[in-house]
């Protein structure tokens, strides 16, 4: 019997249940409903709203001028908003097997999109009479970028059997470790050099504890997070305030792409980005590859799902689980140095609860990279959203849009729209015979 034998459930035989996919539709549908009545119907029909499209950071590469765009508010988001309830009554009706996630997001997407537009409204209680949408993208991709990383953390954790809390100590080790780095050296190679030891060196300590002790993995991150956290502060106070040349709060350049930098709209958010993003895409689509394309991908899913049966064909289920957790560790401590690369100066308490927004990303995916990419960018806007839309004058509560990420995730976990399947032995401990 070799590795090829072990049978493990492809990501695309994932269907939802047909119960459940008539719950997504309906949510579309309300979703739909809302958008026309608030967005559409409950504002003047003389209100405009105009969205402009040029970056902020002009030193660098220019794209080609894109003129303001002027919409009549209430007739663009109820087209927008039919759009969305077409999506759920085609749902409710066909009830798809596949593709009904990506109707979601779509539609999560056409709200944010909605909600912009009546932000930028002319009558309206915004101090500010047009939004500019290139940085809004730019900085969402920023965020996504930190968010993608954890969630690939995550990913290659949890597919080999071990649940990772601890991305967000990674995310503060990176961050701590790297602004350290990056001032002292001038160098964000070395500054990511040191994000992805630091980063690896606790999930090497989580794989410890976890493997050798077989001790409760969750519990164990959590000490791993509130350790970090409190040391991080610590030294914060001891070292960084003190000496604030280790310190300095670095940005990271950014990286144009010839031609395609200056598309108007995607060219300053994809192809003038810092170095990190670009790493982030590599990241990617080596992990999708790896774990879903190569005998070694399939190894470390077979640990995940069914320990037992990969130790009879001769697979050390131990060390595999070592590598990935540590390997997923690093790519969480890159994410850190992402994170201190945008944000500047290393602050305790600065990534806010993202190395588990991050995680709640990846159970949205389905412990899919490509499903993480989709729900960390969707995170990412309303990560953005919930910390800039009040500057504009709306009254609407920032809370309301950072809760967002976790009632999401809630509602996928309790099983409301599809059903979720965590490999099947992810969090429980191998004990050899």
């Amino acid at each position: 019997m070799s590795t090829a034998d072990v049978t493990l459930e492809s990501p695309r035989d994932i269907v939802v249940p047909m119960t459940r996919t008539r719950v997504i539709g309906g949510i579309l549908i309300g979703l739909g409903v809302f958008i026309v009545g608030v967005f559409g119907i409950g504002v003047v029909g003389s209100a405009h709203s105009s969205l402009t499209f040029n970056p902020e950071n002009l030193t660098g590469t220019v794209p080609w001028h894109l003129g303001m765009l002027t919409l009549n508010t209430r007739l663009s988001d109820i087209i927008m908003g039919l759009v969305v309830c077409a999506f759920g009554v085609e749902v409710v009706t066909r009830l798809p097997r596949r593709g009904v996630m990506f109707r979601f997001s779509l539609g999560a997407v056409l709200f944010f999109l909605t909600l912009i537009i009546w932000v930028a409204r002319t009558p309206g209680p915004s101090i500010v009479g047009f939004i500019d949408v290139t940085p809004i993208l730019v900085r969402t991709a920023a965020i996504a970028t930190v968010l993608i990383l954890g969630s690939l953390s995550g990913v290659m954790c949890e597919r080999a059997g071990v649940v990772n809390i601890a991305i967000e100590g990674q995310f503060i080790a990176g961050a701590f470790i790297g602004s350290i780095l990056a001032s002292t050296t001038s160098s964000f190679w070395l500054a990511a050099v040191g994000g992805i030891a630091a980063g690896g060196l606790i999930g090497l300590a989580l794989a410890f504890f976890a493997l050798r002790y077989q001790s409760d993995q969750i519990i164990v991150g959590v000490v791993l997070v509130t350790i970090l956290t409190g040391l991080s502060s610590y030294l914060n106070l001891q070292v960084l305030t003190p000496y604030p040349q280790y310190n300095l709060g670095n940005i990271a350049p950014q990286v144009a792409i010839p031609f395609f930098a200056k598309i108007p709209i995607i060219g300053p958010v994809f192809f003038n980005e810092n170095g990190f993003f670009y790493a982030m895409v590599i990241l990617v689509i080596v992990v999708s590859v790896a774990l879903f394309r190569t005998r070694w991908g399939l190894r470390v899913r077979a640990v995940g799902e069914h320990p037992k049966a990969a130790a009879s064909v001769g697979i050390s289920v131990v060390r595999v689980r070592y590598r990935s957790v540590v390997m997923g560790g690093a790519i969480a401590g890159l994410g850190g140095v992402a994170f201190m690369a945008v944000q500047g100066q290393f602050q305790p308490g600065s990534t806010s609860g993202w190395g588990y927004i991050a995680l709640a990303a990846m159970i949205f995916g389905r412990w899919r990279p490509s499903g993480a990419v989709a729900a960390c960018v969707l995170f990412g806007l309303c990560l953005y959203l919930s910390s800039n839309l009040q500057t504009y004058g709306i009254p609407i509560s920032t809370e309301i849009l950072g809760m967002f990420p976790y009632i999401i995730t809630i509602v996928v976990v309790a099983g409301l729209i599809g059903r979720v399947r965590a490999p099947a032995a992810d969090g429980i401990p191998y004990a050899r015979d």
